[in-house]
């Protein structure tokens, strides 16, 4: 249900794909500034902290921003905005008591515990107010929200760097200030597009709503999976492997990532169109060439991480190398897994994707607890095995269906 139906151009979805690229691509250009301000053991208590802000702040806000994004005005009528403060007051708690118990175990920094609460209840407030905005058509404000999130973080991390003082505390901030100013442009932005008043009973909405509202369920249990692969990592090997074994780990993380950024692309392309592929056999020539980039992928970074990580990170960084060239094999099914949960959102089927994706989760926290005595070495293998069992059942899945379907053919 949308509330205004707001002109969407195609030049508002291109300035959104490019913002949605330049987000993680942001992350990627402020860590070299990071390494070689904090060294190994710093980067490490950043990704502790910055993994306590995402987690805390995804568990509810992420299915209230989807809620919210298709059912807009029926929950504001069922739950008026006492749901969402929940969602702000649980992100914040969490933060902080994470925070606190970090901070008590000489993990972190002790003025953290506040800041961590602070950074949880701004990133689950973007996540509100970005539910809100989908739900009045406002792709354009969006796109704008992405861009000045990223822009802002480049530039308040190059300032903190050539200024000498970027610590692990500032860096924190370097992730708190620029979503803050996004969240703030979206609220301004909304002021100027009205709800719709009139929205039927809860008894109507009940009977239309249901089966898609189960749908959605899933497609947010899933999403929520996919976060905690990526951000759960570092507090759990935060205490197991030591914060310079970590920083060298989330070298890796960052190499992993460059393929999920590879596979955007072929992610859109699977995704584009109110009808689009429905056939899960349509889907065959996607796949293949996004694995092709995939596989190029870990070939270049077997013949160049030794030589780039250093030159790149510093020198400090050299023992990041072989974790890398491990979760590089990892980001290959990281990418391909990327784009085989969209299409089997884009096909219906949710809650395969669910499923794919917090089964995963649980290789993941098992496998690094098992092979936390060997370091970053150790996590990196347990990583990449989640990668891949979260990309098997769907590649399975889609085979199955399009054997079922006769290759997708008519």
């Amino acid at each position: 249900m949308v509330a205004v139906d707001l002109p969407v151009r195609r030049s508002h979805h291109a300035l959104n794909a490019l913002g949605s690229v330049l987000v993680p691509l942001s992350s990627l250009l402020v860590a070299p500034l990071l390494t070689r301000a904090l060294g190994p053991a710093g980067q490490g208590d950043f990704s502790t902290s910055q993994s306590i802000i995402v987690v805390a702040a995804s568990i509810l806000g992420l299915g209230t921003s989807d809620s919210l994004a298709v059912y807009g005005n029926y929950w504001l009528r069922r739950f008026r905005f006492g749901a969402w403060m929940v969602v702000l007051a649980v992100a914040f708690l969490l933060a902080a008591v994470a925070g606190f118990i970090f901070v008590r175990a000489g993990y972190l920094h002790p003025d953290s515990s506040m800041l961590l609460g602070l950074g949880a209840l701004t990133f689950a407030a973007a996540l509100v107010q970005r539910g809100d905005a989908l739900n009045r058509n406002m792709i354009l404000a969006i796109s704008v929200e992405k861009w000045i999130t990223a822009v802002s973080r480049l530039c308040l991390t190059a300032g903190f760097f050539a200024s000498g003082f970027l610590n692990p505390q500032t860096a924190v901030l370097t992730l708190v200030v620029p979503q803050a100013l996004g969240y703030l442009y979206l609220v301004f932005a909304s002021f100027r597009v009205p709800r719709v008043v009139g929205i039927p009973t809860t008894r109507v909405m009940r009977k239309v709503t249901l089966r898609p509202l189960r749908t959605l369920n899933w497609a947010v249990l899933g999403g929520l999976g996919g976060v905690l692969l990526v951000n759960l990592d570092p507090i759990v090997l935060r205490p197991l492997i030591g914060a310079e074994q970590l920083g060298y780990y989330a070298i890796g993380m960052l190499v992993a990532e460059l393929f999920t950024v590879a596979a955007k692309p072929f992610r859109d392309a699977a995704m584009a169109g109110g009808h689009g592929l429905r056939k899960a056999g349509e889907f065959t020539g996607v796949i293949k060439w996004c694995a092709l980039v995939m596989t190029v992928g870990v070939v270049v970074c077997a013949g160049s991480l030794w030589a780039v990580i250093p030159l790149v990170f510093g020198e400090e960084f050299r023992g990041a190398v072989l974790p890398a060239l491990i979760l590089a094999l990892g980001g290959w099914a990281k990418g391909l897994g990327f784009l085989v949960n969209g299409i089997l959102v884009k096909t219906g089927h949710a809650r395969m994707r669910a499923y794919a994706t917090l089964t995963a989760v649980v290789f993941s926290v098992g496998g690094m607890v098992v092979l936390s005595p060997f370091g970053a070495v150790g996590a990196a293998i347990a990583g990449s095995i989640a990668y891949l069992v979260m990309l098997m059942p769907g590649v399975i899945f889609l085979r199955a269906k399009k054997s079922k379907l006769g290759g997708g053919r008519k």
